[in-house]
């Protein structure tokens, strides 16, 4: 099981605002995630959701309310892509996944080289052209494990700053719904 927290940097949000705030995800597998966003007090929105596939659990923790989703397949694995493009159809890029950036990064002939330093740690660098833009992953140079993660297509640029990324024992609680929440069965 992973756990992994991470921040936007760009396009850089309004400080103290709900996109600037960390957000959090325990991976364990293809079967279960967690997602843990922080509490957004303007639209009384707290977001937690939990999944144990097949069952999906989206949450409101600022009222303790929430869906209850039974994923109908066919495939029943989890997917947590990094960067999202709404309105792009299907590509190689929405199969980069948290929890899997150097699988992803190597399985498609990244370029490693030594990065720059970053939050005071050495780094190696992945960078692989994707789509028509530049996807490039700095990770820790002893562990391995991410440390930022861009994709820049003309003059749009995505990055995420992870501020923990932890390997820990599988704990099955995490991927069960809290207790006390008003659960509605949805389709």
């Amino acid at each position: 099981m992973v756990k992994i927290t991470t921040r936007v940097i760009e396009p850089k949000p309004e400080s103290n605002s709900f996109a600037a705030q960390p957000r959090t995800l325990w991976r364990s597998g293809n079967r279960y995630a967690r997602i843990a966003e922080a509490a957004d007090n303007e639209h009384q929105i707290y977001g937690l959701m939990v999944i144990d596939e097949p069952q999906v659990w989206m949450i409101n923790l600022y009222n303790k309310s929430g869906r209850h989703i039974i994923d109908p397949g066919p495939s029943l694995d989890v997917k947590v892509p990094i960067f999202q493009f709404p309105n792009e159809r299907k590509s190689k890029l929405q199969d980069l996944e948290f929890g899997r950036e150097v699988e992803f990064m190597k399985a498609n002939h990244g370029i490693k080289s030594f990065g720059t330093a970053l939050l005071g740690k050495k780094t190696n660098q992945y960078e692989v052209l994707l789509n028509g833009g530049n996807l490039t992953l700095w990770v820790d140079a002893k562990t391995e494990k991410p440390i930022r993660i861009s994709y820049s297509k003309g003059a749009e640029t995505q990055t995420f700053e992870y501020l923990e990324y932890e390997d820990l024992p599988f704990d099955p609680s995490l991927f069960k719904p809290p207790t006390g929440i008003a659960l509605v069965d949805a389709k």
